[in-house]
């Protein structure tokens, strides 16, 4: 199954390829946890590259608790955000101009991903993608504590 369309800037599938000299890099400010398989995969459909879901083969990921690069990154959620009617987390904008977001690994990786994103906007048009973002996509964005 060949994907037609990406609806989420945020997606990050396992990947399976073979290496190859023009094979985009990971992005180095990426380290740790946080946005650093997900500005790959930006890269890679930029680049031209498709993506197809294998038939008959699947990929199990062991639930594990959560990694010191990762309770790093969750430092702040509590105070920082709040939830929607769905109970889902969403950021309190309105709190965030009045926090000194430096100190938050969360907020750094997002200030990189912005500024990844103007990068990538430059280096690799948007008009040379084979897999399209689609007509529905999500406003990932609004889930950033940086903008």
């Amino acid at each position: 199954y060949d994907h037609p369309c990406i609806k989420s800037n945020r997606y990050e599938p396992y990947l399976a390829f073979r290496y190859c000299e023009n094979t985009p890099p990971f992005q180095e400010a990426f380290t740790g946890y946080g946005k650093n398989k997900m500005t790959f995969v930006m890269q890679l459909r930029r680049s031209g590259y498709f993506f197809s879901q294998l038939g008959g083969a699947f990929v199990v990921h062991y639930p594990h608790l959560d990694s010191k690069a990762r309770l790093v990154w969750k430092e702040g959620q509590e105070e920082l955000m709040t939830k929607n009617d769905g109970g889902v987390g969403v950021v309190d904008k309105d709190l965030l101009k009045s926090v000194d977001l430096k100190k938050y690994k969360r907020a750094q990786v997002d200030a990189t991903f912005v500024e990844f994103k103007k990068w990538l906007d430059v280096a690799l048009d948007e008009d040379d993608v084979r897999v399209r973002m689609c007509d529905d996509v999500q406003d990932d964005d609004s889930k950033l504590w940086v903008s």
